[in-house]
């Protein structure tokens, strides 16, 4: 359903709730997270969670379906530019910091790995659609290969980021991973 045509007070309901599980799932596992401590927390009464999802489970799978639904407007939407890479890195990042409450919990804790290997498997169709021209003209033999280790590296500084509070503004974080891409550690040992 569009968010638009969705009444305010529902959209207000289902934020807290996400706010909620995403606070929860920061100490506990989600099979050890009842409906009525989520409903207490968020300040509803457990019919009204009913109204909108079946358990716990059912919130969960609404989350990642909303994000995954984000995640593939904003890879649509991303231009390919072989001489930038900056505006591609930093959209995903603005997607992660723009979802910080889930980005924790998916990112530390593999809740789910259905939903982590369909966003991987979501990046890795854009780029490869998006830049196969580019790598055949480069002859790039190896490049899943490079793509596998680059993915493994944002992931882990992505982690960090996450760890440090978001320390640096998504835009930064994009440049110094665009030169790790580019240089790796030809910048830091010389």
């Amino acid at each position: 359903m569009n968010e638009k045509t969705v009444d305010r007070r529902v959209r207000k309901t289902r934020s807290q709730l996400r706010k909620c599980l995403s606070i929860l799932l920061e100490t506990k596992k989600i099979q050890n997270i009842t409906v009525k401590e989520l409903a207490q927390m968020a300040d509803i009464n457990r019919g009204t969670f009913y109204l909108h999802y079946k358990d716990v489970y059912d919130l969960m799978e609404h989350i990642q379906a909303d994000l995954l639904k984000e995640f593939e407007d904003i890879l649509d939407k991303i231009a390919p530019d072989t001489d930038n890479l900056v505006p591609f890195i930093e959209a995903l990042f603005v997607f992660i910091y723009d979802n910080k409450d889930m980005a924790k919990i998916f990112l530390h804790d593999d809740l789910d790995a259905n939903f982590s290997n369909e966003l991987r498997n979501k990046l890795q169709t854009c780029v490869f659609n998006n830049y196969k021209a580019f790598i055949k003209q480069k002859n790039m033999p190896y490049f899943e290969l490079y793509y596998d280790f680059i993915l493994s590296g944002t992931l882990g500084l992505l982690v960090r980021w996450i760890d440090s509070e978001f320390e640096m503004s998504p835009h930064d974080l994009a440049v110094l991973t665009l030169s790790f891409i580019r240089d790796g550690l030809t910048n830091i040992i010389e």
